[in-house]
């Protein structure tokens, strides 16, 4: 397993957000719903200490499961704290959603305020518009199959699954250049997709081989756990979304 996927200073900042939004008992349920309660102290002097021990011992661990509970912390966290609007009030965000947003962003995670979830940063990319533009797309097209396999990918990188997220994106490609060249799925369909959208005139001089190379690429350290990371998954997931707006954008 690679770093955590959390900075020391991010988990600081998590563990004083998980104070002041939490009274003991809901602190509790938090941790519930993050599927992290494993890893409560068993004593602890206050609320922040009880924070901080339990972030510690997630980094400690520095499993997947370890890595997927503390990104699901701060999602349910900054989901909770954001502002919110009723009729013609509006609710302020909590006083430390913010540091806890930019904490996060210093990691490389993007907290995308509309769908709830969080998505890798790319620094002068706004990555959640781009993963918003594809889905419309998709859903646009009829694409439902892809639209569904890049979506859990979403969801799985979100919770620091990296290799179902791997499994997810090749399954996404897969159907995205096969439905674009209107090539039917199956073993060695995707090389006869590149090529049938090469002779369309589709695609620019290199763009077969380079697609073929990252099919290629999606079929190393795929869907088994242990053999992926974030770094990996991390590329994958912002090679995947650069690329195939690109070409749904052409065909």
């Amino acid at each position: 397993m690679g770093e955590f996927v959390l900075s020391s200073r991010t988990i600081g900042v998590l563990a004083e957000a998980i104070e002041a939004g939490n009274s003991a008992t809901t602190m509790g349920t938090l941790f519930l719903k993050a599927n992290v309660d494993v890893w409560e102290p068993a004593q602890a002097s206050n609320k922040l200490d009880r924070a901080v021990k339990l972030l510690k011992g997630l980094r400690t661990e520095n499993t997947e499961e370890s890595n997927a509970g503390a990104l699901e912390l701060v999602r349910l966290m900054l989901a909770g704290g954001k502002q919110r609007t009723a009729g013609f009030s509006s609710r302020e965000p909590a006083t430390w959603w913010k540091p806890l947003r930019d904490a996060v962003a210093a990691d490389g995670w993007e907290f995308d305020d509309e769908s709830d979830r969080l998505v890798p940063t790319l620094p002068g990319v706004q990555v959640t518009d781009e993963v918003t533009w594809i889905e419309r797309d998709l859903d646009l097209r009829g694409w439902k199959t892809a639209a569904g396999h890049y979506h859990q990918a979403i969801e799985a990188f979100a919770a620091g699954r990296w290799a179902s997220a791997n499994g997810q994106l090749r399954a996404f490609f897969e159907e995205v250049v096969c439905r674009a060249a209107g090539v039917p799925l199956g073993n060695g369909q995707v090389q006869k997709a590149f090529d049938a959208l090469d002779a369309a005139g589709h695609l620019v001089k290199g763009e077969s081989e380079f697609g073929k190379a990252l099919w290629k690429l999606l079929h190393a350290n795929g869907s088994h756990p242990g053999l992926s990371d974030q770094d990996e998954s991390r590329f994958r997931l912002l090679a995947m979304t650069g690329y195939a707006r690109y070409l749904l954008r052409r065909v």
